[in-house]
């Protein structure tokens, strides 16, 4: 995981990645990439290090472009608003009728309220200074920083070398952002030009370089804004030659994807942010396809498709999780080669001309970063106990996904209780009733439960009954019997229930008949008897009974 400190407990102030990263593997990000400027790169880490460590340093901000002063004045980045007046000519936008508001690398125009465009221009602005950490020499600024610092000695403080220097960290220009009113503006604004925009909440146009969002607080549109504006910045920020067509438009198209989505992880709180980690919402997806569902799309067939062809196909989903999958496992793994060669072939997608040192090129890189990425891919994602304690999370999770990993009750007692989950598979994970309503005291809004072949019993049943909210349950294979059915009489969103091979009898047909909005059930291989199957399809014509055939040993 690689870790990034705030530089205050203050939450508007700019991030900075350390030179301590926390993972199961050592390695730095310097470490993991000897490019040209790796001096550079290990000074300006060292400089946003001793910004962290002392936030008030005048030297430091200077250089970076931060408000000096009072704490009042340092609270936030330099932010400029105005009634707008230099909207580009395609929007349509009359002078006056929209706010333009200005940080030190993005310009707004917005059609949302003050406070509200200011908000998401300040995470906006913190997840670029994130991406110029991690990806120093893509930047189209580390020539410049590295220039500035070459001098700074291993034993001298970046602030003692800067102190009687002029030099400034300047950018090239500013990203354009445009950020609608709400989601029918932004479908009105897009529509016309873009099939199926309204489907979306962030978009970012390579024709007119531009990203469009409008406001929402859920995490799904946080995590939509930042994934677009990385499209936005590994085109526009970086020294990139590409012209004529969009990146990955022949193939390779995951690994564009794929960065995106591995920077919708990023989370900041009072003193620190992580971008990647197990914990990785995206990646409790990839674990329920390819742990629990054995659904792993073979690295070459991912590499095959292009823009064009992956966006035709049929299971764009499964595509999104395993080209997000690949993308987190080649960073956050333990091989320094394959976070290599993704720097390397990002370089080469995006016609980014930097020397890195390798058994490949730019213009031709290794064919493959590992010599089985599927395997390498499976064994990422299974985390164990040692991962879990020694990674803390402190992201709010909302869903876990822990099926077909190698955890205990003793690693699942690091994680936080909350009761603000909404998904959770244990599935095969050697865990009781106890270790599970430690985990989620109060199941109120859990959506969707997967307990397959764990240890839960009947005990479970008072705490099922509290979540009324649950949409789909699994049960198969636990010695859940009838009491646990009954606790669920009254639950009006259950849609799915998965009993196979649990302990439920003919008693709980009379309860599973009366749970309305049950669409599919499975009974097979438990005590219900043909009779009481019958029954219950009588019962319940309208429910999809026993959906899987299971085969007979």
């Amino acid at each position: 995981m690689v870790a990034v400190t705030i530089s205050t407990a203050d939450p508007e102030r700019p991030p900075a990645v350390g030179n301590s990263v926390q993972r199961v593997c050592p390695a730095s990000p310097v470490e993991s990439l000897p490019a040209w400027n790796v001096d550079g790169w290990h000074a300006y880490q060292r400089l946003w290090n001793e910004l962290a460590a002392d936030p008030d340093a005048p030297v430091l901000r200077r250089y970076l472009g931060l408000p000096i002063g009072s704490a009042a004045a340092r609270s936030t980045f330099m932010i400029k608003s105005s009634r707008g007046r230099s909207a580009p000519r395609w929007l349509g936008w009359r002078s006056g009728s929209y706010r333009q508001v200005e940080t030190p690398h993005l310009q707004l125009f917005s059609h949302a309220d003050e406070q509200t465009t200011r908000e998401i221009a300040t995470d906006l602005e913190h997840v670029y200074w994130v991406w110029t950490q991690l990806f120093f020499p893509l930047w189209d600024g580390s020539q410049q920083v590295a220039l500035h610092l070459q001098d700074v000695a291993a034993d001298q403080s970046v602030a003692s070398a800067l102190a009687n220097s002029r030099a400034r960290m300047s950018s090239r220009r500013k990203l354009r952002i445009v950020l609608l009113k709400d989601a029918d503006d932004y479908a009105r604004t897009l529509g016309q030009s873009t099939p199926g925009i309204e489907q979306s909440t962030g978009f970012y146009s390579d024709e007119r370089q531009t990203s469009f969002f409008y406001p929402s607080t859920s995490a799904d549109a946080v995590a939509s804004r930042r994934h677009e504006l990385i499209h936005q910045l590994f085109r526009e920020a970086t020294r990139s030659r590409l012209t004529g067509e969009l990146p990955g438009a022949r193939s390779d198209f995951w690994l564009i994807e794929g960065i995106a989505g591995y920077f919708e992880s990023l989370h900041r709180d009072r003193c620190r942010a992580t971008v990647g980690g197990w914990d990785s919402p995206r990646l409790q997806f990839a674990r329920y396809r390819v742990l629990g569902g054995r659904d792993l799309i073979p690295f070459q067939e991912m590499r095959a498709d292009g823009h064009a062809s992956a966006q035709q196909r049929s299971d764009l989903a499964r595509w999104y999780a395993n080209a997000i999958a690949y993308t987190h496992g080649f960073l956050d793994g333990d091989s320094v080669a394959n976070r290599r060669w993704i720097y390397q072939q990002l370089a080469a997608l995006y016609e980014i001309p930097i020397d890195i040192p390798s058994s490949g090129s730019v213009e031709s890189p290794a064919p493959s970063p590992a010599p089985s990425p599927e395997r390498t891919l499976v064994d990422f994602l299974k985390v164990d106990d040692h991962q879990l304690r020694s990674n803390p999370t402190t992201r709010p999770l909302t869903q876990l996904c822990l099926s077909g990993c190698e955890t205990s009750p003793d690693g699942l007692a690091s994680l936080s209780a909350t009761s603000d989950w909404t998904w959770i598979d244990l599935s095969r994970q050697p865990i009781a009733t106890d270790e599970l309503t430690r985990l989620c005291p109060t199941p109120v809004r859990l959506d969707q439960l997967s307990l397959e072949a764990t240890q839960v019993d009947d005990s479970i049943a008072p705490w099922l009954g509290q979540a009324a909210g649950l949409r789909e349950l699994d049960l198969s294979w636990t010695r859940c019997g009838d009491p646990t059915i009954a606790s669920l009489a009254g639950h009006t969103n259950l849609k799915t229930l998965w009993l196979t091979g649990s302990g439920v009898t003919d008693a709980a047909i009379a309860t599973l008949a009366s749970i309305s909005s049950l669409e599919s059930i499975d009974v097979q291989r438990t005590q219900i008897t043909s009779d009481g199957l019958a029954r219950l399809k009588t019962l319940r014509p309208d429910c999809n009974v026993n959906p899987l055939q299971l085969r007979v040993q």
